[in-house]
């Protein structure tokens, strides 16, 4: 537990006010659309510093990559004319310290700043610790608010934190900008992708249910480490990326419970690939839809390739304004209650940002393939039943967050291990294994 904040970081830079990106927007619109039981709204990191680190030079990093990314001088709110973001000019960071640097200690640290309330009311949307050991910073400890970051910004800070560049970044205020101009022909033709998806497409967890069970979030995490290991050798011997076997096996093993041919998903992506802002730190991730046919009879390297293949339009329409996409559901006689988070959303995060923190399991069970727990806390993008995948060469997990009041409690207990099932059938039998028989698996 970290003591009253000893060290007052000084930031400065420009000061601005305007609206707020379409991803700040839509995670926003995510706080009150959906039910926020065991949400974090901010994520939370341990950053291990090296052997010489010294105090001054600790904090004035802080407050460096402070001065230089705005999202993290950023507070958003409410105005009279929509969602809008505030950059301060110039404040302090008060900046925690911790005894001890093991990783319960900061372990500890981060959960207590992953539940602060960042980015509203005045507060701002970045928090701080350093762990000392010994006399000496070992580590940091660092909380940043949703609504200014998600995964791909947090990992531009960690790279800015081991290797400082003065190359100008893009900002949160130059986004809004190109949203409201050169970018708004793309969120056009993105909330026209939705319309197209969502036209004759069956969400399954569009109206909520009265049940009781209701009110209440299941949160469970699958972990693997022969998963993994699966994952690799598929992916080597299909010539295929893990992330459209992982998305395939995940389409397969979440249709086959609901009974579904044609399963309707969103995927999470950062738009980076859509921005070109390598150096920019706020929030790009947004849903892209992408409707995922499974033909019983179809093998399972047949519905990979054209799921690859479609993926790329879900990705591509995955920057949107709320309001624009609202508007053209509305015309086409759907709205953003009958779509947003009323099928599962996936989200592929297999990078080493987050591990130390996240509260996983680190390994299954003693003796067992895989193991399910209960996870506390859910750092990932919302919706009404969401999966993620985290870990990487060594383990593979999969996340689980259903809101009860739209997803069966039994149908949310089969999701993680039918998903699990679908991945090793497919390890067995080689891609030529048919859809249908994947299913039985599941």
């Amino acid at each position: 537990m970290s003591e009253l904040p000893p060290y007052d970081v000084p930031f400065a830079g420009e000061e601005s006010d305007g609206p707020a990106t379409w991803g700040q927007q839509a995670f926003w619109d995510g706080l009150l659309r959906y039910d926020c039981t065991g949400w974090n709204r901010n994520v939370a990191t341990v950053v291990r510093l090296p052997d010489g680190s010294s105090l001054n030079d600790t904090l004035n990093l802080l407050g460096r990559i402070t001065d230089r990314h705005e999202g993290l001088r950023t507070e958003v709110y409410q105005g009279a004319d929509g969602l809008r973001q505030r950059v301060h000019a110039q404040g302090t960071l008060s900046v925690g310290e911790i005894s001890g640097a093991h990783p319960a200690d900061t372990a500890r640290e981060a959960a207590r700043l992953r539940a602060l309330p960042l980015g509203t009311d005045g507060v701002p949307p970045f928090a701080a610790s350093v762990a000392v050991e010994d006399g000496r910073p070992r580590a940091l400890v660092l909380a940043f608010s949703h609504l200014v970051v998600d995964a791909s910004s947090v990992r531009v800070i960690l790279d800015g934190l081991a290797r400082p560049s003065w190359e100008p970044a893009a900002q949160p205020r130059e986004q809004a900008l190109r949203e409201a101009g050169e970018l708004r022909r793309t969120g056009l033709r993105a909330a026209g992708t939705w319309v197209r998806e969502a036209g004759d497409t069956v969400f399954p967890f569009a109206a909520a249910h009265t049940s009781p069970a209701e009110g209440r979030v299941v949160q469970q995490v699958l972990t693997s480490v022969p998963a993994a290991e699966r994952l690799l050798q598929i992916s080597a011997a299909l010539g295929a990326d893990a992330s459209a076997v992982l998305l395939t096996v995940a389409a397969v093993g979440l249709a086959v419970p609901l009974g579904l041919s044609r399963l309707p998903l969103q995927v999470v992506t950062s738009n980076r690939h859509r921005t070109g802002t390598r150096n920019y730190v706020g929030v790009l991730a947004q849903f892209g839809p992408l409707t995922v046919g499974l033909d019983p009879d179809a093998s399972f390297t047949d519905v990979l390739a054209r799921t690859g293949r479609r993926a790329m339009s879900a990705y591509n329409s995955a920057l949107w304004s709320p309001a624009g996409l609202q508007e053209a559901l509305a015309a086409a006689g759907r709205s953003l209650d009958d779509v947003l988070g009323a099928t599962f959303t996936f989200n592929d995060i297999r990078a080493a940002t987050f591990p130390p923190v996240l509260d996983h399991p680190a390994e299954p069970d003693p003796g067992r393939d895989h193991c399910v727990h209960d996870l506390p806390r859910w750092p990932y993008q919302g919706g009404r039943c969401a999966i993620a995948v985290v870990g990487g060469k060594d383990v593979l997990q999969f996340a689980l967050r259903a809101d009860t009041r739209y997803v069966a409690p039994r149908l949310a207990a089969a999701l993680l291990p039918g998903i699990d099932a679908v991945l090793r059938r497919v390890h067995e039998k080689g891609g030529s294994v048919r859809i249908g028989e994947l299913g039985e698996a599941a």
